[in-house]
C-alpha cells in the first residue's frame, strides 16, 4: 500500500441489472450522493486505466478483489470484472464504489468496480457488457487470473481491446503451454506482455546481474562453465524455467543437448568453444537457489525459507562476500502496479520464452 494514503473505503456494494448506461447512472447518483454526505468538493473521481479481469472460478473474484483494494490508490481505475462459469444461469452485476482520503489532507480519490457473471454460453453478453462499460480514451489492461486463455469469445474480444495482458505462467501445470499462449496473444493482439511470475523474479535477476558489476565481471561472465537451479517442481514449474532461459539469452549460448529426468533438466549449452552445463532441480520454494560457477569462483543467489530474504554470497580462492537483502513485494497487486509503471518484459522477456521453449523441446 502507498504509504501517502489512506486505506480505501468500500462505499457502497449492491446487485444492479447488466444496461451499461444503468450501471453508469447508478455510479453518478453514489458520487452525487457522497458529495453531500461529508466529503469536500476536491474530491476527485478518478479513472486513469481500465483493469479488467477474466476468470472462470470464485478463486478469481477474491483475487481481484484483493487488487482492488489497493491498486486504486497506485493507479485510479475502473475496474470490470467478468467471470465465465458454469456456476451461473444468466448474466448478473454487482457494482462497487472505492474512495480514500489522502494523509494530512480532506481531498478524497474515487474509483470503481463492476462484477460480472454468466455462464460459458452467455459470452458474447458478457463480452458485450464489458466493452461498454470501459472508461473511453484511456489504456486498457487485461488480466487472466486463473490462467492464460486467449481463445474464447470473451478472452478475444478483450484483448482486441487491451493494450497490457496480465497472467501469472507459473499458474499453468504446463509451463510451456503458458509460454506459447503468451507469444501467440503478442503476436495476434499487439498487446504488452505482463507475466507476474516474470514480475517475482526481478529481485534475483538484479541480484545476479549485480555479481558481475564489478571490474572482474565482464571476465567472470566470459567463464561461466555451470548453473544450476532449485525451484518448486524444477523444470515443470515456469520460474525455475524463466530464470535459467533469462540467463542463457542474456549469455547468448547455443543449445546443444537437453535430457529431461522427471522435473530435472540438464542441457549443454556453448558459447563458440566453451561449453555451459545448465541443471533445473526441483527445490522446496517456488526458486530456492541460482548457483554459477567459474574457473575462479562459485557465486550464489539464495532465498531464505523462513524469513524470505535474499542472500548473496561470493566464494573466492582469496576469499568470500555475503550480503543479504530484501525481496521486493511480491503479491499481486504490487506486481500489477510495478508492471503499470511501465517495467514490464518487453523483448527480453520474449527472447525468455522462446529460449525456454526451445529447453523444453517446443
Amino acid at each position: 500500500m502507498a504509504p501517502d494514503v489512506a486505506p480505501i473505503e468500500r462505499l457502497e456494494e449492491r446487485p444492479i441489472g447488466v444496461d451499461p448506461a444503468t450501471i453508469e447512472d447508478e455510479f453518478a447518483r453514489i458520487w452525487r450522493e457522497t458529495s453531500g454526505a461529508g466529503f469536500d468538493e476536491s474530491s476527485i473521481r478518478l479513472r486513469v486505466l481500465n483493469l479488467v479481469g477474466l476468470g472462470r472460478s470464485e478463486g478469481a473474484v477474491d483475487r481481484f478483489e484483493g487488487v482492488m483494494s489497493v491498486l486504486p490508490q497506485r493507479h485510479p481505475c475502473r475496474g470490470l470484472l467478468a467471470i465465465s462459469s458454469a456456476a451461473y444461469d444468466r448474466v448478473e452485476a454487482t457494482i462497487s464504489a472505492h474512495c480514500w482520503r489522502s494523509t494530512g489532507g480532506r481531498r478524497h480519490v474515487c474509483s470503481e468496480e463492476v462484477s460480472l457473471s454468466g455462464g460459458p454460453s452467455r459470452e458474447r453478453e458478457l463480452a458485450s457488457a464489458v466493452l461498454a462499460l470501459l472508461v473511453p480514451e484511456v489504456p486498457v489492461s487485461a488480466w487472466f487470473i486463473d490462467a492464460l486463455e486467449p481463445d474464447g469469445y470473451l478472452a478475444s474480444e478483450v484483448l482486441e481491446a487491451a493494450d497490457v495482458v496480465f497472467f501469472d505462467s507459473a499458474s499453468s501445470l504446463e509451463p510451456g503451454d503458458a509460454f506459447a499462449a503468451a507469444l501467440g496473444v503478442r503476436s495476434k493482439h499487439d498487446v504488452a506482455l505482463a507475466d507476474l511470475a516474470w514480475g517475482r523474479l526481478e529481485t534475483w535477476r538484479d541480484l545476479t546481474a549485480q555479481i558481475f558489476d564489478g571490474d572482474d565481471g565482464p571476465r567472470e561472465l566470459a567463464q561461466i562453465s555451470s548453473i544450476e537451479i532449485r525451484g518448486d517442481a524444477g523444470a515443470t514449474s515456469a520460474e525455475p524455467l524463466l530464470l535459467a532461459s533469462w540467463l542463457i539469452s542474456r549469455l547468448g549460448l547455443a543449445l546443444a543437448d537437453v535430457s529431461r529426468n522427471g522435473s530435472a533438466l540438464t542441457a549443454t549449452l556453448y558459447d563458440g568453444a566453451r561449453g555451459v552445463q545448465v541443471r533445473i532441480v526441483p527445490g522446496a520454494l517456488a526458486l530456492d537457489e541460482l548457483r554459477l560457477r567459474t574457473p575462479d569462483a562459485e557465486f550464489t543467489v539464495q532465498c531464505h525459507a523462513s524469513s524470505g530474504h535474499m542472500h548473496v554470497r561470493e566464494e573466492w580462492d582469496s576469499g568470500s562476500a555475503r550480503r543479504t537483502v530484501l525481496p521486493r513485494p511480491a503479491d499481486e497487486a504490487s506486481l500489477i502496479g510495478v508492471a503499470l509503471d511501465g517495467v514490464r518484459g518487453g523483448a527480453v522477456y520474449e527472447a525468455t520464452l522462446r529460449t525456454a521453449l526451445a529447453l523444453l523441446g517446443g
